[in-house]
């Protein structure tokens, strides 16, 4: 098979298109197709040496080298002479076998397109990186231009390599180079992939002077780019990461850093050495200030982040929701994406779908006309700016993402049209997103009002922020519903928060929230869990079925309860410990705990003195209180049944002749529990 091959392809090398190019005519594939087939593929070459099969070709190219006859193989040095002009269609694939440049002293134009990108490669069927030797301009026409190119497997380290530097033939051996090497020559390479190489992605050596832009450099096994004393490219919207070396190297011949280079908008992230060298200019990879999606980068605007492709390791670079290289351009309207948004870095322009959000977050409104609205990456609303969420609007959260807000968000739901914030999966479940974050910093004036918040890890987290939270709902949080942290003080009123994991609502660090007229039920934990000097202020609610404590106090954790029914929890209705000596009066417990789980109405450990007054108890298998002789218990407490309306069904208004309806403090209400009190509900 190898000898009948071997004469096809002596045949195929005699016929030579006008203008340089191999081209192999229909018939003779046709015949060789047919030949395969019958014969086989099998080599006696071993699986690192054998060869892929192309139209062979070698020497001088000019003219146009065509699709039909793609793929081409090289089997010995490829040339575009001084003065000739080499056109590659779109779609065209050139094969090297070991050790084959391509050189060019003229003019070569390589335009894919994104649908029929040009392919330079190796030729082997097993390809490893240096296989063939790239592709060296040399003295080339400034007018050179890649487009849509993949250059993949060249260069190979370690190799010297001799090159033509004058029409005298004399040769010159160079130690470092890349997969495409330009001396003396400027060519335009845009939207190209530079992967796998032996040794450098891109090598400019005196003299080179190339644009290069939207490209990607991966996984090459020297520096992504190298930039020698005399060159100065201009490099931007460029990604560059995960090469053996550095990102970009930068030679220079006095030892000294660079003073400048043109990099610009680039990511350059996760190079094996570092994304720059010590003789790079000094500033750049450091943070000194922020892009257009408020990312941090350097003073020529280059991100170190990642950039977030799809699936890198099968060469698919196109981008997640999430990558930091959307729209990370300049905010220049001559340079923009197809979608009119700044300009990606890397190849692939990123297309938003309609009501899709992510990152950076500055429109004014979410409108109800356009809902649902889909969440596909973590969400930053900037501080200084207000977003307003109209009645019924949907957000659709598509991943474990953040919607963080440092401006002010108004979320105003109605009764019968509210927001929502849910999970997009299937089968949504708990913490399948994180949830709402107001941070230290931000804007005040926040309101979420008519708002459901479900599936998060913590449906609302406030740290030194105020906020007024009303009539939502908030269910199904694998750790928290609200978290209020660090001197929080949100007002939350009328909400109904239900399964939320851990906690329904945690007070931590000084942090004082008004509770009122809430329901709180479900849950592995806590109610309501105070601590760390934090001094929430809770009535009018009811905290019944979860697993553990309706409300649990520690660390000198102080809180004003006041009106609430506390009822059917899992061990007890309060516990406090660690000198925490809250204010509990006109409330109603009822069975917490059983008689092997807690079931005590209030638990408070001796360091804990809380002042407990006008209070009813009923149904605690255990006792009623189990405080110390230091806690104010008085006797105006009473142990009788509240006579709820239907307990069972979770309606706990109080029937006619209940004694909960006359036994309450008189400086209050006499009425006790949830429904009774100056901020009772209906």
């Amino acid at each position: 098979m190898e000898l009948i091959i071997s004469i096809i392809n002596a045949s195929n090398m005699t016929n030579r298109h006008q203008s340089g190019g191999a081209v192999k005519p229909a018939a003779l594939l046709l015949f060789l197709a047919v030949l395969l087939a019958l014969v086989g593929c099998e080599s006696s070459k071993s699986p690192t040496e054998a060869v892929f099969r192309g139209n062979p070709i070698e020497g001088e190219l000019t003219g146009v080298l065509g699709l039909d006859g793609s793929p081409y193989l090289a089997v010995d040095t490829l040339t575009v002479p001084a003065g000739s002009q080499l056109v590659i269609q779109p779609g065209v694939e050139l094969r090297f076998e070991p050790g084959i440049p391509f050189e060019v002293y003229g003019t070569i134009t390589a335009e894919g397109t994104e649908a029929a990108p040009i392919t330079f490669t190796s030729g082997l069927v097993y390809p490893d990186r240096g296989d063939w030797d790239g592709i060296w301009l040399i003295d080339a026409d400034p007018a050179s231009r890649f487009e849509y190119c993949y250059f993949l497997f060249g260069a190979k380290y370690g190799r010297r390599y001799h090159y033509r530097i004058n029409e005298d033939q004399i040769d010159s051996t160079l130690w470092e180079y890349g997969s495409v090497t330009c001396i003396r020559s400027s060519p335009g390479i845009s939207r190209c992939w530079f992967l796998s190489g032996g040794f450098h992605g891109l090598y400019c050596d005196t003299s080179a002077n190339p644009l290069l832009e939207n490209s990607i450099f991966y996984d090459n096994a020297g520096h992504g780019i190298y930039v020698s004393p005399t060159a100065d490219p201009q490099i931007r919207y460029n990604i560059i990461v995960e090469n053996d070396d550095y990102g970009l190297f930068c030679n220079q011949e006095d030892n000294n850093p660079r003073p400048d280079i043109q990099l610009d908008y680039n990511i350059v992230w996760s190079n094996f050495s570092g994304e720059f060298n010590q003789l790079a200019p000094t500033l750049l990879g450091r943070v000194v200030q922020q892009n257009g999606n408020l990312d941090s980068c350097d003073y020529r605007y280059n991100l170190r982040l990642n950039p977030s492709f799809k699936d890198p390791a099968d060469w698919d670079f196109d981008l997640n929701p999430c990558s930091a290289a959307i729209d990370a351009g300049p905010e220049d309207p001559a340079v923009r994406d197809p979608d009119g948004t700044r300009i990606e870095l890397g190849i692939y322009p990123y297309q938003y779908r309609p009501g899709e959000i992510r990152r950076l977050l500055t429109v004014s409104a979410l409108e109800s006309a356009r809902s649902p609205y889909y969440m596909s990456c973590d969400v930053l609303l900037p501080a200084g700016n207000s977003l307003t969420i109209e009645p019924g609007v949907e957000i659709l959260v598509e991943g474990r993402f953040l919607f963080r807000a440092l401006g002010r968000l108004m979320s105003n739901g109605t009764s019968d049209q509210p927001v929502t914030f849910r999970s997009n999966a299937d089968q949504p479940g708990l913490g399948d997103w994180i949830g709402l974050t107001f941070e230290a910093g931000g804007d005040e004036g926040t309101v979420l009002r008519y708002t459901t918040i479900a599936n998060a890890n913590t449906a609302i987290y406030l740290n030194q922020r105020d906020a007024i939270i009303d009539h939502c709902i908030i269910e199904d949080s694998d750790s928290y519903g609200i978290y209020c942290d660090d001197f929080s003080a949100p007002t939350i009123t009328d909400c109904t928060l239900r399964n939320n994991y851990f906690v329904g609502i945690l007070c931590k660090y000084n942090s004082a929230p008004t509770i009122s007229r809430c329901t709180i039920s479900g849950g592995a934990g806590y109610g309501i869990h105070a601590l760390e000097r934090s001094r929430p202020t809770v009535t009018n609610n009811i905290i019944s079925g979860v697993a553990t404590t309706g409300i649990r106090l520690e660390n000198l954790s102080n809180a004003s309860i006041i009106n609430n029914t506390i009822a059917l929890n899992g061990y007890f209705g309060i516990f406090c410990k660690n000198n925490s000596s809250p204010d509990i009066r006109n409330n109603i417990f009822f069975r917490n705990g059983t008689e092997l789980r807690g079931g005590t109405g209030i638990l408070a450990e001796q360091t804990s003195l809380p002042t407990i007054e006008y209070n009813c108890f009923w149904g605690h298998p255990i006792s009623a209180v189990n405080v110390s002789d230091d806690t104010t218990f008085t006797a105006t407490n009473i142990q009788e049944d509240p006579r709820f309306v239907d307990y069972e069904a979770g309606d706990f208004h109080l029937m006619e002749g209940s004694p909960c309806l006359t036994s309450g403090d008189p400086g209050i209400d006499r009425h006790m529990g949830a429904y009774g009190g100056p901020q009772a509900g209906e």
